[in-house]
């Protein structure tokens, strides 16, 4: 089908497309580049989504053919619509948590990129995207429609203004979604041991690595064998998290065969659609690396231990608060004797996170909102949903 019968399509969400049950009045598109960025995005979806006559809709830009993003719609039961309508139609607003080729969508922008350990502004690949930020903007620079960069914290919009003062224009802080997530899941901790099949006196531990060569597997691949050989006590329960990227890149086939038989019969890996939410919340212990997940745990006060020392670590970024918190493993310690947590504070941690903790539900609204047009509505929403 070419273009131009794409272009002539009426989409079913339109008014004009038949007998709809619902009167539309908004339409708002969410772009979903990979399967970590679409946790962001469905927490900007559930702002919205709620509100009389907004009707929100997903759709996968070009990308890796197996990257899991539409059995991650297809999980969230999401309406979605090809690229090539998407780029044919007019939206109210388009929501993505990458600049990459969003530039020939129509509508208002809310853009929500991911800010790293290393306090970062990263695209859905990891990559520092400013200069894209910039490239995106120069593109959209006869357009009328408003660009908003949402930001989880308010010293990375400063760093984003000086840096790119065009760029930073647009910035403003919306909290972190993901975090305030697991905030919500702390809360009913006991329902997901529950939920687990764990007793009250067996530990749960979470192994969890971010992408890339120095992440937990990429340095110290043969920890996860070896925790799961000689846990810190024998009766522990053991699952693992890996970013969703591990798997596209991989195949899950591969990344079981490399894990070995020993730890395919006594870890259970989590799919990249689970929330790893649940498992953190109810998990007694973490361990981890860099990425964003360890931040996470950490924030919350649970006991996180490092697989490896984190590389230069930024001056007072995120990652070096990470450092400061957790304990590194030594391999050449027995595990046992050194899972010997002892509390510390975590708030050094958590004010790295966000600015704005637990109010990313109601900032996201306000600001799709505006964005939408809609300034009547007297709907509520509340973080966790």
């Amino acid at each position: 089908m070419g273009l131009r019968n794409l272009h002539s399509l009426t989409p079913w969400w339109s008014a004009t497309s038949g007998v709809q049950t619902y009167r539309v009045r908004r339409v708002a598109l969410v772009v979903v580049h990979s399967v970590a960025a679409g946790e962001r995005l469905l927490a900007a979806a559930r702002a919205v989504e709620d509100e009389p006559g907004v009707q929100v809709v997903f759709t996968q830009p070009p990308g890796p053919a197996d990257n899991r993003v539409v059995d991650f719609l297809a999980a969230a039961d999401a309406l979605t619509t090809p690229w090539e309508c998407a780029v044919n139609e007019r939206f109210d607003l388009v929501i993505a948590a990458s600049p990459t080729s969003i530039g020939t969508l129509r509508g208002a922008l809310l853009l929500l990129p991911e800010v790293s350990t290393r306090g970062e502004i990263v695209d859905h690949n990891g990559r520092r995207c400013i200069p894209a930020l910039n490239g995106l903007l120069r593109q959209r620079a006869d357009d009328f429609d408003a660009v908003v960069i949402g930001l989880p914290h308010d010293a990375a919009v400063a760093a984003l203004r000086a840096a790119s003062p065009n760029s930073g224009r647009c910035a403003t802080v919306v909290g972190d979604p993901t975090y305030d997530h697991l905030l919500g899941a702390l809360a009913h901790r006991d329902a997901y041991r529950e939920q687990l099949g764990i007793p009250h006196d067996q530990r749960l531990g979470l192994v969890v690595s971010t992408r890339g060569p120095d992440s937990l597997l990429g340095r110290t691949p043969a920890l996860l064998r070896r925790i799961a050989m000689d846990p810190p006590t024998r009766s522990d329960r053991l699952v693992c998290h890996l970013h969703p990227d591990v798997w596209v890149w991989h195949g899950r086939r591969q990344v079981l065969a490399w894990a070995g038989s020993v730890v395919r019969t006594k870890v259970r890996f989590l799919r990249p659609e689970q929330p790893w939410q649940v498992s953190a919340a109810a998990a007694d212990y973490i361990v981890g690396d860099h990425g964003a997940l360890t931040a996470y745990a950490a924030a919350t006060g649970k006991a996180v231990y490092l697989a490896s020392p984190v590389s230069a670590a930024i001056p007072n970024s995120l990652g070096e608060a990470v450092v400061r918190y957790g304990r590194v493993l030594d391999p050449a310690v027995p595990l046992a004797a050194q899972f010997d947590w002892t509390a510390r504070p975590s708030a050094p941690v958590a004010r790295r996170v966000t600015s704005v903790p637990g109010r990313s539900a109601d900032l996201l609204r306000t600001e799709c909102l505006r964005l939408l047009r809609i300034t009547n509505s007297t709907r509520q929403v509340t973080d966790g949903r």
